[in-house]
């Protein structure tokens, strides 16, 4: 199920770039283009694709490279290719309304990450203002809440969290608050902790704000020898590894920890409002997720070798990665040769690439 960025010359003078991201055949997303990567902080303008297949199969392909990641964010797509150079762009997409008559139009501008860096816009918030109501529920052990300014507030027994925000009578997001004597109270309790903490994530939105510096569990004074420091940063370390998809904010402050919440339920709603209203598609095949990698060019050839243990020529693994060209295979073999992980026995063509096994090597 991988996604490959398709470059192909069109012919076309004007446009004569065609820039697609493919995944099995199915064309994802494609624009016409004046050229096939734009310059240093400069950007490209683009139009959609309406090549139909016939016209396709009169293209000429000028390079096929790997995704590593595709994914649309506000109102660009953002792109990472699998390469060391020209690996970063993403594609703003406009709608733009006619000032002389009804209707809209497209603008679509191709842009490196240069570029975006050099654009005023790059440190605008993508997340506009809403006018959703916000309603938090507060837990009734809560002795001593949090302030909620302009939001309707209630009391309720929450299955987790202390704080959730509520969107159409669904907990969308929760909040666990941990003071400093709290959380070193749970350091006693591991167990109940790690079971609390996986209820959370069982939410679309979830967070651990802990009204502390993360300097503080390692403190010997604040801790008054109830716990040495050093099982305060493995406990702390622990609990973000075992939950990856938990973020834990150290909010240092009660009120610093108060104000963090109250930004991110507005970041909640301001993005379930985005996500309700209206917007064109911006792919032509639809629905279509945010899509990650799972394996770099590189460490498929390092997996491909560590099968074939009595090496492989770059032809045979072109074979096997047919998506990367022979001058880019070379390139990955020989960065894997000077970090001693892959070593090559012979000359020129007949040159064979085989992983090198570390343990192996300390015993012999």
């Amino acid at each position: 199920m991988s996604l490959y960025w398709i470059v192909e010359a069109t012919g076309n003078p004007r446009f004569p770039v065609r820039i697609a991201i493919e995944q099995e055949g199915n064309t994802l997303f494609a624009v016409r283009a004046q050229d096939a990567w734009p310059v240093a902080n400069g950007h490209i303008f683009c139009i959609r694709d309406p090549s139909p297949k016939e016209e396709r199969d009169l293209f000429r392909e000028i390079e096929r490279v790997p995704v590593l990641q595709f994914d649309r964010f506000g109102k660009s797509l953002r792109i990472t290719l699998d390469r060391p150079r020209k690996k970063r762009c993403e594609f703003l997409i406009l709608e733009k309304k006619y000032k002389h008559r009804e209707g809209t139009y497209e603008q679509i501008f191709f842009k490196t990450q240069a570029g975006t860096l050099a654009h005023r816009s790059r440190s605008r918030v993508a997340l506009r203002p809403t006018n959703l109501p916000m309603i938090v529920a507060i837990d009734n052990q809560e002795r001593y809440p949090w302030k909620f300014p302009r939001a309707q507030v209630e009391r309720r027994a929450l299955p987790a969290g202390d704080y959730a925000l509520l969107v159409k009578e669904k907990i969308l997001g929760v909040v666990e608050r941990k003071s400093y004597e709290n959380l070193l109270q749970d350091f006693g309790e591991i167990a109940i902790l790690h079971q609390k903490l996986r209820e959370l994530t069982t939410y679309p939105y979830r967070a651990v704000v802990i009204e502390a510096d993360y300097g503080d569990f390692l403190d010997p004074k604040r801790l008054k020898g109830r716990w040495p420091p050093s099982h305060g940063y493995r406990v702390l370390s622990e609990l973000q590894v075992m939950h990856p998809n938990l973020p834990f904010i150290f909010a240092r402050t009660r009120k610093e920890a108060n104000l963090w919440t109250y930004g991110y339920f507005r970041a909640i709603l301001k993005r379930v409002q985005r996500e309700e209203e209206r917007v064109e598609p911006f792919m032509a095949a639809e629905p279509f997720p945010a899509y990650t990698a799972q394996e770099r060019l590189e460490d498929r050839i390092l997996t491909i070798l560590q099968s074939n243990r009595e090496g492989l020529t770059s032809k045979e693994l072109q074979a096997l990665c047919p998506e990367a060209d022979s001058s880019r295979i070379r390139s990955i073999l020989q960065s894997l040769r000077k970090r001693g992980l892959v070593e090559s026995i012979g000359s020129r063509a007949s040159t064979r690439w085989i992983y090198r096994d570390s343990s192996r090597n300390e015993h012999s």
